[in-house]
């Protein structure tokens, strides 16, 4: 088993000739992670500034700085927490994740988590789609009478461009 690419959330490895596309748990950790981090930046460097510049201008700025440097370490604790889970998750074996496609090139069939055939890989081709939640596109493959996402993008976590690289390399056409 080989790992070939992994970016948003989804990990892809290779067994043989068969491409097993995964989604690993907890994909909400990256974007978590960078906002408690960018808030505990934020919150620090306020209450910094009210315990040392502001503390003779403003007479609550030193109660008002104590207040934010403390918020800031229960994000600081958050954020570590996340951080160690995050790695938890990350070290699971990348057979323990939950398939969302196979492609089997000695068959030439795309299949699904319970391989069974959706489509021969000669119909399938890669297709970008805009996500209003986001600012990274979707990847999808479709088929005559089907699609399948492959990975929702995210910017916090790499988005598509790697798996969508990959895919490219192995012969599934984009149009």
């Amino acid at each position: 088993m080989t790992k070939l690419a992994a970016s948003s959330g989804i990990i892809i490895h290779e067994v043989g000739s068969q491409l097993y596309i995964s989604k690993k748990p907890a994909n909400w950790t990256s974007t978590f992670l960078f906002v408690t981090g960018l808030l505990s930046f934020i919150l620090l460097a306020n209450g910094i500034l009210q315990l040392t510049l502001f503390k003779d201008q403003i007479a609550e700025a030193p109660k008002l700085g104590a207040i934010l440097i403390l918020v800031a370490v229960v994000f600081v604790i958050a954020f570590w927490r996340i951080w160690v889970y995050q790695k938890k998750v990350n070290a699971f074996p990348l057979e323990s994740f939950q398939r969302i496609a196979i492609f089997d090139f000695e068959s030439n069939n795309l299949l699904d988590d319970q391989q069974n055939i959706l489509t021969p890989l000669n119909k399938a081709y890669l297709i970008r789609k805009m996500q209003l939640t986001s600012s990274s596109p979707e990847l999808l493959i479709r088929w005559n009478n089907g699609s399948l996402s492959i990975v929702k993008g995210n910017p916090f976590s790499g988005g598509i461009a790697s798996i969508e690289k990959l895919l490219l390399s192995k012969g599934i056409r984009k149009k």
